[in-house]
């Protein structure tokens, strides 16, 4: 089966400094997988490659195993949408959409409709009238409508309410479902990203340090509770102390219920870990026992 998306050992730097440095990423057929890194680690220039927008210093990107910066024809398929894309202010929401309708052939005007009622979008509306979040609105509009086989989405949750990320969550999932379109997303919201992320790739000093299925990358972690006189949990376990969290709290970085069976005999509690606390304990954000 061929992938959908390839970047091998890629290379990429804006003058003499690397950004990407030996960066590979794989993404299946009706893949999603989140792409997070802290701020100005790389995952946005990672977006900018795979849709063809920049070309790798070394290395190779391929989409349906070609080259998106020299083979243009091949980003028909491919779906971008950027986080904070600039827009007409003068034009009208319809202006923006007709503008997408003549640009890509694979444009249905019935999913625009839909998906303008789902939204909530005045048709007639300027841009320069829309709030933050209705312009995300409007960007998901443009790329959603063209049906992409590989959807890439920077940041595409950001400034939007409550009730409009789960829309989009459900959107993005009805997609997969549908269709067996491919996700790459990056994004700071991660608990809303866990909800539907099948894989979790950390970039961090521009290569790939985590890779992993996120039930099983949720496996080897556990949250861990307790009160005096109960004994902190073993070193064995890794835990990485909260500092926000009231009272004892801290994260199992190597959960192993054998060596924590006694502990939790003493009365130490055990929870399901999250993913935006995991990812803080492997970005360091955490402070180890």
């Amino acid at each position: 089966m061929q992938e959908q998306l390839d970047l091998t050992h890629v290379e990429f730097g804006y003058g003499r400094e690397a950004v990407l440095r030996d960066f590979s990423l794989v993404l299946s057929p009706g893949e999603i997988v989140l792409l997070a890194a802290p701020n100005g680690r790389g995952k946005t220039t990672a977006l900018w490659l795979a849709a063809g927008l920049l070309r790798p210093r070394k290395g190779s990107v391929r989409v349906f195993g070609r080259d998106p910066f020299r083979d243009r024809g091949v980003l028909g398929r491919v779906g971008f949408l950027a986080e904070g894309s600039p827009m007409p202010e003068a034009w009208t929401v319809a202006q923006v959409l007709a503008f997408q309708r003549d640009t890509f052939p694979r444009w249905d005007e019935g999913e625009c409709d839909r998906l303008l009622r789902v939204f909530k979008l005045d048709a007639k509306q300027r841009v320069r009238a829309l709030s933050r979040g209705q312009r995300g609105k409007l960007g998901l509009i443009t790329v959603l409508a063209t049906y992409p086989e590989v959807l890439l989405l920077d940041e595409p949750l950001l400034g939007l309410d409550v009730a409009t990320r789960r829309m989009l969550t459900s959107e993005i999932l009805g997609r997969v479902a549908d269709g067996g379109c491919s996700i790459l997303l990056t994004g700071h919201e991660i608990a809303e990203a866990e909800t539907i992320a099948d894989r979790f790739v950390l970039l961090d000093d521009g290569h790939v340090t985590c890779d992993e299925g996120v039930a099983d990358l949720l496996a080897r972690h556990r949250m861990l509770s307790w009160d005096a006189p109960v004994p902190p949990p073993p070193e064995a376990l890794q835990p990485a102390f909260l500092p926000w969290a009231l009272g004892r709290r801290a994260l199992a970085c190597d959960w192993n219920e054998d060596v924590a069976r006694l502990w939790m005999a003493q009365g130490g509690q055990v929870h399901p870990a999250d993913l935006e606390t995991v990812y803080l304990s492997l970005t360091g954000e955490l402070h180890a026992a």
